[in-house]
């Protein structure tokens, strides 16, 4: 582990609703002397403010070249009063496009110091042929690497210097066409999916049908389904998951900005 800065606090923030964005935020943090506070923007949606010795390791997926706007709309209730902040975009080993640019403004614009940037790769939320098994001991190796540096940047007093790849305007948001079902054979009404649903697209008075309007295809109520009852289907999603997992099959790699 890194000597952190005296009276740091090490604070994760992360919208992770396949959990592989939290698991690299979680290992880079873990770089550092200790981790005293984590906000998961899955279910937390209150205003924060920071210190400005606080050092804050931020982690979004990416949606379509974009951070989550549901992800992005609670981030940016959180102030930072020129705390430190690694930004971290987490993909499937498809397409950054702009997510990581996005993430990095926000920040900046929320008032925190990014003294480091990162794209990373983990196995893909949706299709589940591409990047099987990332982060790798490879990825995790790179990742630790990537924390070890922007300590030495944290000592430096240093910020961000790199330019980040993207455009502004960013993409326009783009919502999948997939369809959610629920196998009511299987659901055992426990009511998970209701209770994280980030986009209150499942009633707990009718957990078994998806508001597909309101839905954004973050899977975490396919995740925390005990039953595996939840999935993609529909001939949408089984025309494209061929196709997808061809296109993208070639290994990406993490890249790194300081």
């Amino acid at each position: 582990m890194l000597s952190g800065e005296s009276m740091s606090k090490i604070i994760e923030i992360y919208f992770s609703p396949s959990k592989t964005t939290k698991k690299v935020v979680k290992q880079v943090a873990g770089n550092f002397d200790e981790i005293t506070e984590s906000y998961d923007l899955l279910s937390f949606n209150d205003e924060k403010e920071f210190a400005n010795d606080d050092i804050a390791v931020v982690g979004m997926p990416v949606f379509a070249g974009r951070i989550p706007k549901t992800g992005r709309e609670r981030l940016s209730k959180l102030k930072g009063n020129n705390a430190k902040a690694i930004a971290i975009t987490n993909y499937g080993n498809a397409h950054v496009t702009d997510a990581l640019l996005e993430l990095v403004d926000l920040l900046r614009e929320n008032n925190f110091d990014v003294i480091g940037a990162a794209t990373t790769i983990s196995h893909h939320s949706i299709f589940d042929g591409v990047a099987v098994g990332r982060p790798d001991s490879e990825d995790i190796k790179k990742i630790n690497e990537f924390a070890e540096k922007c300590h030495e940047k944290i000592k430096l007093e240093k910020s961000l210097e790199s330019k980040i790849p993207g455009n502004r305007p960013y993409v326009e948001y783009k919502q999948l066409p997939f369809k959610i079902s629920c196998d009511e054979s299987l659901c055992a009404f426990c009511y998970d999916c209701a209770s994280i649903c980030p986009e209150n697209a499942i009633l707990e008075e009718d957990p078994i049908s998806t508001n597909l309007e309101k839905c954004s295809r973050c899977t975490a109520c396919i995740n925390i389904c005990p039953e595996d009852a939840r999935s993609f289907t529909g001939e949408a999603f089984e025309s494209k998951k061929p196709e997808f997992e061809k296109a993208n099959s070639e290994r990406k790699e993490i890249e790194i900005y300081l």
